[in-house]
């Protein structure tokens, strides 16, 4: 399994004090997603000390939020005409998840646009859910896209979290959105992913992984778009299990709040070819190298795994077995 592209020829060498002789900045290209990253070497920025420099910022959406149970659950479709659910049970006395019809659809069709609510608590987070409960939530997204894609239309997953991550309601929420046809970075993966030839199946350098969990692996990419940048890698090709889904995003969304502290972010489900998820925190501004299509890293590769990595094994200790037999089905959905 690979992610990584390849590095770029040295540039020359300075010295501490600027002279010529030091290795700059390597530029580096990714086989899967086609990015090019200038990784920036520790000497000439203090950003690689403290590199999550954004911090997270919640929208204040709408009062009274759409997304809670009172809401959903009034009978009026305010929220918007639901499409699916996962039923609660004691712990969930109306239900764990629920999709809804976008009443703001930015595509051609209405019905091509809808919101997945993650959970029926308004201030939970995805990676403080249990794993039962981030199943039903992952289980649900995927289901509503594999309706889109019975429609005929190419559906686009994602979830944003956090102002600067574009959402523009607090309550933890997804959207699955039917293209026409396939995203521009779907398509530019879709090479790299080919029968025989998929970089993802091939042995990845072990320096780059942050976590192993049941049915997926979490790796930094050689040439990331952003520090800290993850990529859950699902177990071979097929489609992608829900519970593999949430257990790899958990565990890459844990090891950077643990790192970075509290950040915005995005994560960008594909299935096409070999199913993987993009976890993409919001740990700087663009600048005129991004706006050029050149993304800055402050932190080596190597070095965010092998922070993100300490953090995962920590937490992994710390955390307690877990307790199966929830009283609602991960799997459940209503439509």
């Amino acid at each position: 399994m690979s992610i990584s592209g390849h590095r770029g020829e040295a540039h020359g060498a300075q010295t501490a004090g600027g002279g010529r002789g030091a290795p700059v900045a390597d530029l580096r290209n990714d086989r899967l997603t086609g990015a090019t990253s200038l990784v920036v070497p520790p000497w000439s920025t203090a950003k690689a000390a403290n590199p999550a420099v954004v911090a997270l910022e919640l929208p204040v959406g709408t009062v009274p939020c759409p997304f809670c149970p009172v809401a959903i659950d009034d009978g009026t479709h305010s929220a918007g005409e639901e499409t699916g659910r996962v039923p609660g049970g004691a712990r969930h006395p109306l239900w764990s998840s629920v999709s809804l019809r976008n009443r703001w659809p930015q595509t051609v069709a209405v019905d091509a646009a809808e919101v997945v609510v993650l959970s029926d608590v308004h201030d939970a987070h995805l990676g403080d859910l249990d794993l039962d409960e981030a199943s039903a939530a992952m289980g649900l997204l995927l289901r509503r896209a594999e309706s889109q894609r019975r429609a005929g239309r190419f559906p686009l997953v994602f979830v944003n979290h956090g102002v600067n991550a574009g959402s523009s309601q607090p309550h933890p929420h997804g959207q699955v959105v039917g293209l026409p046809e396939a995203d521009p970075g779907s398509r530019r993966e879709a090479e790299a992913l080919g029968a025989g030839s998929c970089v993802l199946c091939e042995e990845l350098p072990g320096e780059l992984t942050v976590a192993r969990v049941p049915g997926a692996t979490v790796v930094v990419p050689e040439a990331p778009t952003v520090d800290y940048d993850q990529t859950v890698v699902l177990d071979g090709h097929g489609p992608a299990t829900a519970r593999a889904v949430a257990h790899g995003v958990q565990a890459a969304l844990r090891a950077l709040y643990a790192v970075t502290g509290p950040v915005a972010y995005n994560l960008v489900v594909h299935e096409s070819g070999h199913a993987h998820v993009h976890v993409v925190p919001r740990t700087g501004w663009h600048s005129g190298y991004e706006l050029a299509g050149v993304h800055t890293c402050y932190v080596d590769p190597a070095v965010a795994a092998e922070r993100l990595r300490a953090a995962s094994e920590t937490l992994a200790r710390r955390s307690r077995p877990h307790e199966a037999g929830l009283a609602f089905d991960p799997e459940g959905d209503a439509a």
